[in-house]
């Protein structure tokens, strides 16, 4: 009686102080003949057996009857295997028994069971056996639990692979989809001036010809600003990379769009092209204002036409690329300087005028102020803000200079963390730009000279002709940020003060 009670208090032992040696009775002779592995120590963690296959052994250094506590160092890394707690529980079965049942892992995955092989190192007999129930299910004789899971992952094996098809099944000549490959560093700019053919400038042009600004000019005239827009799209999507990518590039890139590229660190070489597209374009809009050397109400004329552009990118394309571009250009000193242009507008253009100061200009400031998922719904946007995001993660040093308008708000740390969240929102909904930009350029006709006008390697041969185009970007804006300084000041010289007596 006494030792039934024994038996039962140690049954019922916690599991973190358990004695090591201890032996259980012998279980009754019955359906079950396997008796239950002598193992000198016994499980205390709550690990369980991953594979029943793989017996844990004991190093050496411990001893029998010393105490095994779950803070041991002992534990770590290949706990003991946990005992029977009651005499009356069935022991484990044997190795051969585990091979012919189901709950061997290696058994989820044929191609698994050389790995399994190698790390359980079963003996002769037992690879025997389970080498024949291979070839069994090999020949189709699957059991009736056969999984589909597959553990290769985990394996080093440069064997076959789940995912790979089989090499009878795949042609000639014909790429495995599955297979990683490898994005590409892109170090050369997509923007060559110098080979790009145009069918307006010659091979060999001088920056700001008067005829070819001339001829500009008179095509942005006579097409309507929608029209305008829609080329401006169309052109912003393919430098993007968001439209028009073929396989290949995609392939190269890594991903699928240039949205997600550009989040990225090997995107560096897109995001430098759309920091030059975008700088280009707002130089280029400043010269198609301040180069307006005719009337007042010419320019007045030029400055609304600019403004129903950017409404037109902001209401009906959802391009907010080009749109950031235009307002960019407005805002710029040499522009906002033209008191006499800006009060021509408000007389002779009252509506574009009221359009742009209460609803273009603040909606412009949500944007920069990183606001843009709460004003615009992803829905209606097919080319995203993207000068924010570029020109942080572009950024070389911190600089006080020339900074944008947000930077300098008391809220400048905050709109960071806004600009940061808002391109991981942006790389997620990338398709959906896409559908979007499709939807809305659905049966367009771009007109051939207008999507010449509006590629980036016209704007720079035609800004800085065909030798200056190849300078230094810093170098080449800073001097054209004095040119038209000087445009500015022609057009509307500076007030003289007189000075005293």
């Amino acid at each position: 009686m006494q030792d039934k009670r024994a038996l039962s208090l140690k049954a019922h032992q916690s599991e973190s102080y358990l004695p090591i040696g201890c032996k259980l009775p012998p279980q009754s002779t019955g359906g079950d003949t396997n008796p239950c592995p002598n193992s000198p120590v016994f499980r205390t963690g709550s690990e369980p057996t991953l594979s029943p296959a793989l017996v844990r052994r004991v190093s050496s250094d411990i001893r029998v009857g010393e105490a095994l506590r779950g803070s041991d160092s002992q534990l770590c890394p290949k706990p003991p295997p946990k005992p029977c707690k009651a005499p009356f529980l069935k022991a484990p079965p044997s190795p051969s028994t585990w091979l012919n049942s189901e709950a061997h892992y290696c058994e989820l995955n044929p191609a698994f069971a050389i790995s399994c092989d190698r790390a359980a190192r079963l003996p002769s007999c037992a690879q025997d056996s389970y080498v024949e129930l291979l070839r069994a299910r090999q020949n189709g004789a699957l059991g009736p639990r056969n999984s589909g899971t597959s553990y290769l992952i985990l394996d080093d094996d440069d064997g076959v692979r789940p995912w790979e098809p089989p090499a009878a099944q795949m042609d000639k000549g014909q790429e495995n989809k599955g297979e990683f490959v490898k994005p590409l560093l892109e170090t050369d700019s997509s923007f060559r001036p110098n080979n790009f053919e145009s069918k307006l400038l010659p091979p060999e042009n001088k920056p700001l010809e008067t005829a070819m600004l001339k001829h500009v000019k008179e095509l942005l005239t006579n097409h309507d600003p929608k029209v305008i827009a829609q080329h401006m799209l169309q052109m912003d999507c393919k430098v993007a990379r968001i439209l028009e990518v073929s396989e290949e590039m995609q392939r190269n890139m890594g991903v699928s769009s240039g949205l997600e590229l550009i989040t990225l660190p090997f995107g560096h070489q897109l995001r430098l092209d759309i920091i030059e597209r975008h700088n280009t374009m707002v130089i280029g809009i400043a010269v198609d204002i301040l180069g307006c050397t005719g009337t007042l109400e010419d320019r007045a004329a030029t400055l609304s036409r600019i403004i129903q552009v950017a409404v037109e990118l902001k209401d009906s394309m959802g391009d907010l690329y080009s749109f950031s571009a235009i307002m960019k250009a407005l805002e710029m000193p040499q522009i906002t300087r033209l008191e006499k242009t800006w009060t021509t507008l408000r007389h002779q253009y009252t509506q574009t005028a009221i359009r742009y100061e209460k609803q273009l200009k603040p909606f412009s400031k949500l944007l920069h102020e990183g606001r843009e998922s709460t004003c615009v719904p992803p829905n209606n946007v097919s080319v995203p803000l993207l000068m924010p995001l570029v020109t942080l993660m572009e950024r070389q040093a911190v600089t006080f200079e020339g900074t944008d308008m947000w930077e300098k708000n008391d809220q400048s740390c905050e709109i960071m963390l806004n600009h940061l969240a808002t391109a991981r929102l942006m790389a997620e909904a990338a398709d959906t730009y896409r559908m979007n930009a499709e939807k809305i350029l659905e049966g367009f006709l771009p007109d051939e000279e207008m999507s010449e006008i509006f590629k980036t390697e016209f704007q720079m041969r035609l800004l800085w002709g065909s030798k200056g185009a190849q300078v230094n970007q810093t170098e080449r804006y800073e001097k054209f940020n004095q040119i038209l300084t000087v445009l500015s000041r022609k057009l509307e010289p500076p007030p003289v003060k007189q000075t005293e007596p």
